[in-house]
């Protein structure tokens, strides 16, 4: 399912519409709730940490999960709802509409509705695992006692690096789901979501001005991201190419 363009139906628009409104509304939804507001996310987010890690996690008063022996807090930072909002438009563009469809309007809605719903659940899944692994790596490494601090990284950075080493490769293999053969796809498109809601978005509502020092930080972070997928794209480039030349060619004779 390649970027190239596509035909602009009622279909995909109303998709797209769709897709939107949900992208907004949960964006919405995270930017103005609280901890217990995100009850979805850090109830079934502590079960998996204490399944994968072995430590217990309670919520307190101020319905954060805690885990005391791990020294770890779930704050509201660490829901991960920007990589299930990427995760979503991920999932929503593989099984996007490609081409104009005669039937009947309801019922295509309705099917459309449901894969919607699918979309979002999936979302919502990947976004707990990937969000888990994330945690427990970042709780590996503190508990080694590394000496971080030492290289200019806090535990807010070491978070977000980890992240992000977790969640782009993840999004890439999303990506090929619609399309195993398209690789500059799949590496793109995690690059483009980061800039979208990471970048992109934060210099629009303005929260992105309002601590430029922790922005800059981040924006290199992306950067280092972005040269770094260029940098595998054109590598798979490179071997796909020596893989093809090698491939010997073989000729068939026509007789008769």
């Amino acid at each position: 399912m390649p970027f190239g363009r596509e035909t602009w139906h009622w279909q995909s628009l109303l998709w797209w519409l769709a897709v939107l409104a949900v992208v907004v509304q949960l964006k919405h939804h995270y930017s103005i709730s609280t901890a217990a507001e995100l009850e979805w996310m850090f109830r079934p987010l502590s079960l998996l940490l204490e399944w994968f890690s072995g430590y217990e996690f309670q919520r307190d008063s101020n319905y954060e999960w805690v885990s005391e022996r791990a020294d770890v807090r779930l704050v509201k930072a660490c829901a991960g709802i920007n990589f299930m909002l990427m995760s979503l438009m991920v999932y929503t563009w593989v099984i996007r509409p490609e081409r104009y469809v005669d039937t009947h309007p309801l019922a295509w809605i309705t099917g459309q509705l449901l894969l919607l719903c699918a979309a979002i659940i999936a979302s919502w899944a990947t976004c707990l695992l990937a969000n888990s692994l994330r945690i427990i790596v970042a709780m590996t490494v503190q508990s080694r006692g590394w000496e971080l601090d030492a290289i200019g990284i806090d535990a807010a950075q070491l978070h977000r690096m980890i992240g992000m080493l977790i969640y782009v490769p993840l999004l890439s293999l999303q990506m090929l789901l619609g399309n195993r053969s398209n690789i500059g796809q799949a590496l793109a498109a995690p690059v483009l979501l980061y800039l979208l809601l990471m970048v992109v978005v934060p210099l629009l509502t303005g929260n992105a001005l309002q601590h430029p020092a922790l922005f800059s930080k981040h924006l290199l972070n992306v950067s280092v991201m972005m040269a770094v997928m260029c940098g595998i794209y054109f590598l798979c480039r490179h071997w796909l190419a020596n893989t093809r030349h090698h491939i010997p060619r073989i000729r068939v004779n026509k007789t008769g």
